[in-house]
């Protein structure tokens, strides 16, 4: 599903009114339509409710002004009644358009509407906002480029600190559309009624921490419109994920899903490497081959009696450069390789992770420690093969020289830049992770929560993806790594989810996720 920035969606809104004749004042009754539903629901019948909307002079705040009017129709419809009240921030003499339409109406409808100017004297409106059941933020909208300051300031942090339920229309009032931006402070809602299609701030960190519940709602924009313009933000919905999962064919051996590679875990963290072969497993991988260390292959040997190991050696329990000598021919024959998960930091690996990226040709799938070995140059603009690398925000800070405050600000342009300079594909893990790829595209991943915050969630995470590229033999291409990582992180999400279910936010583990991937794709592709 295709996601907008606020400049992307008012072009698709001046196409509809501009060539397909749809009245912008009929776009903004359906938003308020849609709005009153959602608040209607939200009070839930409750007799003598006050509601108090947050307007500014632009669209949002006509939305707000039109919503004004259904509620004061609507509810005072009820046993109880409701008392309707706007509060206006701004110039109100120089509202103009269709914001002035429904400001007429409401005026004449007798709802009471209290200013607050830009300039002079602010009144103090928290007694408003303290003593309502719900306020509505309809201050400033999608199209915010820069800080909230002067009376929107205040009006922002009243709402912040008075308010019992917040809903925001579009978008959370001082998020920015297109990044998810705080731009100097924003309205914290509790739900957040989108239009037309979602925007992107309200799906990225820190925006979607601000904007609650997200519902995306139907304004009657033809859904065509959209392919109209370059949108280059999607993020993925159950349906779309099934139609991503690889085809398994009857007639089929091991070879038919292909074989991985993984140089994972070291005599410090053995796991890493079990974690990440029995997750490519999993997801339907057809021959898994450890290339591990002698302790390594002792621990899978224990857990996943499916893994083939070839134990290599290494010096002082990690890998080194002798490590890829007796397997140069297993490695062309890969159909994809792990590499990074558990191998430690030592000048001698880093010289084994460079030596193998170098001469690989199959797919990559690059993690942890390996991330930190390339950080120290730029070897990866020499890459042969398709390669996705999997960074948290500390690895992105590594390789970027960005601070991680400035990465996690900036999550989707942080990761479309360096999926664009180094010719990867970039999954920037996050709360809301980003997989980038280098003409720009890029899915936010809406799957998971903080469960997944655990030792190891990543290398099964590496060993997912790389079971997914894998099934798309003979060696696939960037569009298929750009896939099976966008289908990878979806699935590791929805795993998590399902394993706290169970077990709770607090006690899922990265082994537990094994356990339920299987069930979330069967699930999807049934």
């Amino acid at each position: 599903m295709k996601v907008v920035s606020g400049e992307q969606m008012r072009r698709i809104e001046q196409i509809a009114i501009e060539e397909m004749g749809i009245p912008s004042v009929l776009l903004m009754e359906n938003a308020a339509i849609r709005l009153a539903e959602h608040c209607i629901t939200v009070l839930n019948g409750s007799a003598n409710t006050r509601v108090v909307i947050v307007c500014g002079p632009g669209n949002n705040g006509g939305d707000g002004m039109a919503l004004a009017r259904h509620l004061h129709n609507s509810l005072s419809m009820g046993s109880g009644g409701a008392e309707v009240s706007v509060i206006f921030v701004g110039d109100i003499n120089a509202v103009k358009g269709d914001p002035s339409v429904y400001l007429n109406i409401i005026r004449k409808l007798g709802i009471l509407v209290e200013v607050i100017p830009l300039t002079g004297s602010v009144p103090d409106v928290s007694h408003n906002i303290k003593n309502c059941d719900l306020v509505v933020d309809a201050l400033l909208g999608t199209g915010l480029a820069r800080n909230v300051e002067g009376s929107y300031q205040y009006m922002v942090e009243t709402i912040n600190k008075y308010a019992k339920r917040v809903l925001s229309v579009d978008i959370p009032s001082g998020v920015h559309s297109g990044t998810g931006q705080i731009m100097g402070c924003a309205v914290k809602a509790a739900e957040t009624v989108t239009f037309g299609f979602a925007k992107t701030g309200v799906l990225v960190y820190p925006g979607a921490e601000y904007a609650g519940a997200v519902h995306i709602e139907d304004i009657s924009l033809p859904p065509a419109l959209i392919n109209r313009i370059d949108v280059k933000a999607q993020i993925l919905t159950d349906r779309e994920a099934a139609d991503l999962l690889p085809v398994r064919k009857q007639r089929s051996n091991k070879g038919s899903f292909g074989k991985i590679m993984i140089f994972a875990g070291s005599d410090e963290m053995p796991g890493a490497a079990a974690l990440a072969a029995s997750a490519a497993y999993m997801v339907g991988g057809g021959l898994v081959c450890a290339c591990v260390l002698p302790g390594v292959a002792s621990v899978i040997h224990h857990w996943q009696r499916e893994v083939v190991t070839r134990i290599v050696p290494g010096k002082d329990g990690m890998y080194c450069t002798k490590s890829i000598e007796a397997l140069a021919d297993e490695i062309h024959q890969a159909s994809v390789i792990v590499l990074g998960p558990g191998i430690g930091r030592a000048p001698g690996v880093t010289e084994f992770v460079h030596e193998l990226i170098s001469t690989a040709e199959a797919p990559l799938v690059l993690d942890a420690d390996a991330l930190f070995a390339v950080s120290e140059d730029n070897i990866l603009k020499t890459l042969k093969a398709p390669c996705v690398i999997t960074p948290h925000p500390g690895e992105m800070s590594r390789l970027t020289g960005l601070d991680i405050s400035d990465i996690l600000d900036n999550t989707i342009n942080v990761a479309a830049g360096f999926s664009k300079e180094c010719n990867v594909v970039t999954l920037l893990k996050d709360a809301r992770t980003i997989v980038a790829r280098p003409d720009g595209h890029f899915y936010i991943n809406t799957t998971g929560h903080d469960a997944l915050s655990k030792a190891g969630t990543g290398d099964v995470l590496a060993g997912i993806i790389a079971g997914f590229i894998a099934q798309g033999t003979p060696p696939a291409g960037s569009a298929e790594v750009f896939t099976a990582s966008i289908l990878g992180a979806y699935i590791h999400g929805k795993a998590g989810e399902a394993a706290a279910v169970r077990k709770s936010h607090y006690g899922v583990t990265a082994s537990d996720l094994l356990e339920y991937i299987p069930a979330v794709i069967n699930e999807l592709a049934h």
